[in-house]
This record gives C-alpha cells, sequence and structure tokens, in this order.
C-alpha cells in the first residue's frame, strides 16, 4: 500500500468505518464495537490493496460503504464461512447458535441447577493425568521385586491377600508385610498424599458442587 492511500485510510476511512459500525452492524455472540471496527479496517485495507493492484480508482466513501457492507453479511477480516460454529457468518444464516455452559436445561425443577456443562462434561479424569500416573506407575514397577508385584496385582484385582498364600508359599502376615513394604515403596515414589490425589474429584467438579449446595440453601430459605 502506497503512503498516499494509507493516507487515505487513516484520514478518511477508518472514521468513517468507525460511524458505520456503531449504527448499522449488529453484533455476533462476544463481539464488541472495537473489535468490528478492527475487521472493518482490515477489510477496508484489504479492498484498497486489491484496487491499487489492479490500478482502479476508488474512493473513500465507496471503500468504507463495502467494508461495513461484508461486516454486516457476517463477514470478517479472517474469512466468511457458513460451515463454522463460531462464524458470525453461520450465525447470522440461522444454521446454528451459541449457548452459554452455564445455561440451566430446559424442564428442570425448581432448586435444581442443572446445567448443560453437566450434562456434556466427561466423568473420567482428564487422559493427560491418567497418561501421567501411567508413567509414574510404570517407574514405580521398575523398582519391585516379584513379591511386591504379586501384592499389587492382588490388590488391584480387589482380592484377598489369602489367595496368595500357596501361590507364594507364604504365611499371610509374611504377605502382610508385603503390603506394607508396597506402600512405603509407593509414599516414597509418588508422595506422602499419593491416596488423596487419586480419590479427590476434578476441581471443576468442586465448583458445581459448592453451586449447587448453594442453590439448594436458597430454595429452603425460601418463604413456603
Amino acid at each position: 500500500m502506497s503512503p498516499k492511500t494509507a493516507e487515505v485510510l487513516v484520514q478518511e476511512i477508518i472514521p468513517r468505518i468507525r460511524s458505520s459500525v456503531s449504527n448499522s452492524v449488529p453484533f455476533v455472540g462476544a463481539e464488541d464495537h472495537g473489535e468490528l471496527v478492527q475487521d472493518g479496517i482490515a477489510i477496508a485495507a484489504t479492498l484498497l490493496i486489491s484496487a491499487e493492484a489492479r490500478g482502479k480508482k476508488v474512493s473513500a466513501g465507496n471503500i468504507s460503504y463495502y467494508a461495513t457492507k461484508l461486516l454486516r453479511q457476517g463477514r470478517r477480516s479472517t474469512g466468511q464461512s457458513t460451515t463454522d460454529v463460531m462464524s458470525p457468518g453461520s450465525q447470522i444464516t440461522g444454521r446454528c447458535r451459541v449457548e452459554s455452559l452455564d445455561q440451566p436445561i430446559a424442564g428442570e425443577t425448581d432448586g435444581d441447577d442443572m446445567c448443560l456443562h453437566d450434562a456434556l462434561a466427561a466423568k473420567t479424569e482428564d487422559p493427560a493425568v491418567t497418561a501421567t500416573r501411567r508413567l509414574d506407575w510404570d517407574t514405580l514397577l521398575s523398582f519391585l521385586d516379584a513379591m511386591a508385584r504379586e501384592v499389587l496385582r492382588c490388590l488391584m484385582q480387589d482380592q484377598d491377600l489369602t489367595t496368595l498364600v500357596p501361590k507364594l508359599k507364604r504365611s499371610r502376615s509374611s504377605l502382610q508385610d508385603d503390603k506394607m513394604r508396597l506402600a512405603r515403596l509407593v509414599r516414597e515414589h509418588l508422595g506422602e498424599d499419593v491416596l488423596r490425589q487419586v480419590q479427590e474429584q476434578p476441581r471443576w467438579r468442586d465448583c458445581v458442587h459448592a453451586s449447587r449446595e448453594r442453590s439448594a440453601c436458597r430454595y429452603e430459605r425460601q418463604p413456603a
């Protein structure tokens, strides 16, 4: 873009776009005035560069008019898509709409704040946590002897240690000592708070429970 064209953009086109966006361009989703003005300026700059490359003379009014028109149609500086759910163009055509995950699900009874994120959220732990725990366990297993491995396998299968007596030819008290030794090794390699970590729920579940408890308390305090 030449310096003269850039001056036209700054002095004449940008003020027109800023005024037109305020009066005629609807906001879509979380958009605000500043974002739409920036998109309009980027679109106008693209139009100017294209016109200048072709040697075509255009006025500041025409550029600002078409840039504002494209904004009203859902066009943004990053493109115009009618298949992307988050695209303004797709939402303007009515093919989709964006809902807040905190929005209550329709049909729920009073006092129950079941939200959309409760229905969509996975109940299992995060895959990254699972992968990290597997790496930790692989490191721990490399330090265990055959006896401790058998005790660990028995505990993982939720079996009583007495089932190992005939297999390992050891008494129940000896197996209990092996179990305590295994517990010490686990705490040494995975930390003293490992039992608390594996039993606690994800933090976002704590927020959900706290929100439900607040709603339940408000509901109970309502006059009959």
